[in-house]
């Protein structure tokens, strides 16, 4: 999109079936497919008399796959607004076909305990803010049908209820069903019933200033005449009452921050290596995935922080993720590491990834590191659960090392470079710990260094459970020694550099490169600092300083950033 289109808010609208995404469609123009990183379609244009930029994505029916389409529209367009439009059943006999139900609150109606006594219902409940309740009430008073053409206009003309929905992952079909009894006896007060608004609130209040609203047109009433329902067309006109009024709402909305220039985009999630077998699984196909009891809810994230790699017979996957199910704490973040052997090896060798992850678990309860939530394993699996921080003020994981990097060859910021520098000393504490166990971490990376409040954290131990080789850690922070083989094996003088590396690109916005002239410093950056990078960044291993005396550099280092005096503006 050009011209002024860039400088216009994005409101993200999602739909789950195709006939609601058609409803919506039909009123954009000037529409281009984008591809978000982890493969999900959008149409991104305008529609005309709205000062928006609209992104219309498909989720696809249930909670899971409406939140995590969801949660990567927002954060991949910095989107200011979301709106769940689609169709819905009826649950109150004065909600006609054809009405729409905009959602006062959303049921999470699986929501409870089950005991000897019976089911007692807890649910989730989620509110639109207090704007939009006010935005939803004024514009069903005036002229709520102004984007409805005129072959669209039926009699007696729709009305629009500002009432509860309740939201589940049952496709409601049958009255008198134990579901159907569950919602009237316990959300007695919800006017319609769908499969996706809950999992779209769930992924708005993870969202920072988004306000978002779930406008469901009636297409049949939750019972068993459904089928002859839709069979008469009531999905399409439902869904076209639907887009007419989140349409109208959208005419009224107006930003509440000033537009930012567009990101550059996400980069993508790459599944390296060859085809997998048949019976292996890919998380990025599967947004939720269960180990033994419990479920977790998997996010994209830059680089490798959803990735599935293969190295000849086996399968490693990783992947940020919340627990949402089983006997652990609810919304919980963890970091997900899985390894999988595809075949039984032609021999025994000397190493056994497998053995090597439940090494590393082991490691984690004697060394101060992450948690373990879960450790599990069979003959040809193995699959290791560690706690991530998590961001109570904007309810989300912690973000890592990489949201504060500068993504192009600009130095950061001096506030962001205080921020660096004191969390890769707390880092390099971390690895002063593993380096007094003969150990080393050897992967050091933007996403492998979690910003927690209020400590900065390793998301693991990278490869210290793994026998040092020749060629790992491919990427821009691989050390000399790891590249190529050298007298000396990869270990700590490896963590030194990659630490080093990290300091160059927070410095210079770019990584060390052979040929590239060495950073010289500059009169805002501590001489203690410019010094230990250039003394990490040396190619001989034994003659970088040891992590230690890395580490005391850049304690002083950030004692001189905190006492400079921010920019005056």
């Amino acid at each position: 999109m050009g011209g002024t289109n860039e400088q216009r808010p994005t409101v993200v609208v999602l739909t789950a079936l195709q006939v609601e995404y058609e409803a919506v469609r039909r009123h954009m123009t000037d529409a281009r497919e984008v591809e978000l990183p982890q493969g999900t379609l959008l149409d991104v244009g305008r529609m005309p008399g709205l000062n928006w930029n609209v992104a219309l994505a498909e989720t696809g029916p249930t909670n899971t796959r409406a939140a995590l389409v969801t949660q990567a529209a927002i954060e991949h367009f910095d989107a200011e607004a979301a709106l769940f439009v689609g169709v819905a059943g009826a649950l109150k006999t004065d909600v006609r076909l054809g009405d729409v139900v905009v959602a006062r609150k959303v049921y999470g109606y699986h929501g409870g305990r089950e005991s000897q006594d019976g089911f007692a219902a807890r649910p989730d409940v989620w509110e639109p803010t207090y704007d939009m309740d006010q935005l939803v009430r004024s514009a069903r008073r005036n002229d709520p049908w102004a984007f409805l053409t005129r072959d669209d206009l039926t009699t007696p003309l729709p009305r629009v209820h500002f009432e509860p929905i309740a939201s589940g992952d049952v496709l409601l079909g049958f009255r008198g069903s134990e579901t159907d009894r569950r919602i009237r006896r316990h959300y007695n007060d919800a006017a319609a019933v769908d499969m996706e608004s809950h999992g779209v609130a769930h992924a708005v209040r993870m969202s920072r200033r988004v306000r978002a609203l779930s406008i469901r047109g009636i297409s049949d009433f939750a019972d068993q005449d459904k089928a002859s329902y839709d069979a008469a067309g009531s999905q399409e006109t439902a869904a076209r009452h639907a887009a007419a009024f989140a349409l109208r709402v959208l005419r009224d909305l107006r930003p509440t921050r000033p537009p930012s220039p567009q990101r550059p985009p996400a980069p993508a999630v790459v599944m390296a290596g060859p085809a997998r077998s048949p019976g292996a699984a890919d998380w990025g196909d599967r947004p939720v995935v269960k180990v033994v009891d419990q479920e977790y809810l998997l996010y994209e994230g830059p680089g490798d922080l959803l990735q599935e790699s293969r190295d000849g017979d086996v399968l490693r996957r990783q992947a940020v993720a919340r627990t949402v199910s089983g006997s652990g704490a609810r919304d919980a973040y963890v970091w997900l590491r899985q390894v999988e052997r595809i075949r039984p090896p032609h021999s025994p060798g000397p190493f056994d990834p497998l053995d090597a992850l439940r090494r590393e678990a082991a490691l984690y309860r004697t060394l101060p590191g992450p948690d373990v939530v879960q450790m599990t394993g069979g003959k040809d699996i193995a699959t290791l659960v560690l706690a991530w921080p998590g961001d109570p003020r904007l309810g989300r994981p912690s973000d890592t090392l990489d949201e504060l990097l500068p993504a192009s060859s600009t130095p950061t910021t001096p506030q962001r470079l205080w921020s660096i520098v004191s969390g890769l000393a707390e880092v390099a504490r971390l690895l002063e710990r593993l380096s007094a166990e003969g150990l080393s971490h050897r992967a050091l990376r933007p996403t492998a260094i979690v910003m927690g409040q209020p400590r900065t954290a390793l998301r693991d131990f990278g490869l210290a459970a793994v026998p040092p080789r020749r060629g790992e850690n491919l990427g821009p922070y691989q050390a000399p020694e790891q590249q190529r083989g050298s007298r000396t094996d990869p270990g700590p003088a490896t963590d030194v550099y990659q630490l080093g590396a990290l300091l160059h690109r927070a410095l210079t916005g770019r990584v060390p490169q052979p040929g590239l002239p060495p950073y010289r410093g500059s009169a805002s950056v501590p001489n203690s600092l410019t010094h230990a990078v250039a003394g990490a960044l040396r190619e001989d291993p034994g003659a970088r300083p040891g992590v230690r005396t890395l580490r005391l550099a850049l304690v002083s280092a950030a004692r001189e950033l905190a006492s400079v005096p921010p920019p005056q503006h």
